[in-house]
């Protein structure tokens, strides 16, 4: 069989591969703007989601200003209304809410009045409602301390001189003066919720830290002995159809 073969002159052949290298330069170039193309809309996308994330979430916001300024305006319209002695349980009944903002939307009211009379109005409130917070936080702390100081007075026989803390003592003596001095104490009217919620607090304290396991066994006695002098007296409770007295209740 004869073979044919064909021969291109060499003018055609640099024609040809000049058009093929000018196909590859447009069709780098078409697949270079599609891949910018497609990343600039990625892109556009996600900033379109993370605008309208934030315009929702400055909407919210704006809605809880409005709605704690609409709460604190309604508190402030109740508190204006109010006689002196009202006037003093609300601001116990609404105590944690005189914050920061409470103060700057009452300065705020006070600025926008158009009387006089309304501006005093409100500069009296406010002082009246500082006064009142004042003298609540100064009976807090009064009572703190007194819990606090009235516990030290009932431990201190037992702990008073001693290292490390041990429960039984080791000086039965001291048992016998700290039952003494918790029995005085109710006498004088000192073991009350204040007092109670002091062992409790110092009780929690010491199983959270679980290294003195004595003074847990002690604070525990003080509480068997705080029922048995003063819960005792008010209250019982019932286990089935048994009437459990109030330290039996509170021993752990």
């Amino acid at each position: 069989m004869a073979t044919v073969s064909f021969a291109m002159s060499p003018s055609l052949t640099t024609s040809l591969q000049h058009q093929s290298s000018m196909l590859q330069k447009r069709w780098n170039i078409r697949v270079s703007r599609m891949s910018k193309l497609k990343l600039f809309t990625s892109i556009t996308l996600i900033e379109r989601k993370r605008r309208r994330t934030l315009i929702c979430a400055a909407s919210q916001d704006a809605e809880e200003a409005f709605r704690k300024t609409v709460e604190m305006d309604r508190l402030i319209d109740t508190l204006r209304d109010a006689n002196p002695k009202g006037l003093q349980q609300l601001v116990v009944e609404n105590v944690l809410a005189f914050n920061e903002g409470f103060w700057i939307r009452l300065a705020a009211r006070t600025d926008t009045c158009k009387s006089e009379d309304d501006k005093r109005d409100y500069e009296e409130l406010a002082t009246s409602v500082m006064n009142i917070v004042d003298l609540l936080v100064h009976k807090t702390h009064e009572k703190i301390e007194s819990a606090t100081d009235v516990l030290k007075a009932v431990l201190k026989p037992v702990i008073d001189g001693v290292e490390e803390i041990s429960w039984p003592p080791r000086d039965p003596e001291a048992l016998k003066l700290m039952e003494k001095e918790i029995i005085r104490r109710e006498q004088e009217g000192q073991l009350d919720e204040g007092f109670l919620a002091e062992v409790s607090a110092q009780l929690r304290q010491s199983k959270e830290d679980g290294d003195k396991p004595g003074l847990e066994a002690m604070l525990q006695k003080v509480l068997q002995l705080y029922a048995s002098r003063v819960l005792s007296k008010r209250s019982y409770a019932k286990k089935g159809n048994e009437v459990l007295k109030a330290s039996s209740f509170l021993r752990p």
